[in-house]
């Protein structure tokens, strides 16, 4: 049995977002490297990285709630709450956002 004792499960989990976001730059500037990127991909990678800033915002507005000392949050619930916070912030999005995907769009886009 392997002994989960001084392992963060927060922490975990955040090294794997981390790589995932890693891996995610990283084909991304590969793509970039080529000639030119369509504008659905470009418009695919803008969101993706508005949805990320999103994830981060939601995370740390929900960590400035108290929590009740009624039930003990377990790694499951927090697991849940990360995988709500990350399809809350890829749905914001998705929607619009706070418009920063497209002021990314337009920024990297190139002219012609």
């Amino acid at each position: 049995m392997v002994d989960l004792n001084g392992v963060d499960p927060g922490a975990s989990i955040a090294q794997a977002r981390a790589l995932s976001s890693e891996r995610s730059v990283a084909a991304l500037s590969s793509q970039t490297q080529k000639k030119t990127c369509s504008d659905a991909d470009l418009q695919e990678a803008s969101e993706q990285f508005e949805s990320l800033l999103l994830n981060f915002m939601i995370r740390e507005m929900r960590a400035t709630v108290p929590e009740s000392g009624l039930l003990p949050r377990s790694m499951a619930e927090e697991i849940f709450t990360d995988m709500l916070d990350e399809k809350i912030a890829g749905d914001m999005a998705e929607s619009g956002g706070i418009g920063i995907s497209r002021m990314i769009f337009n920024q990297l886009k190139p002219s012609e």
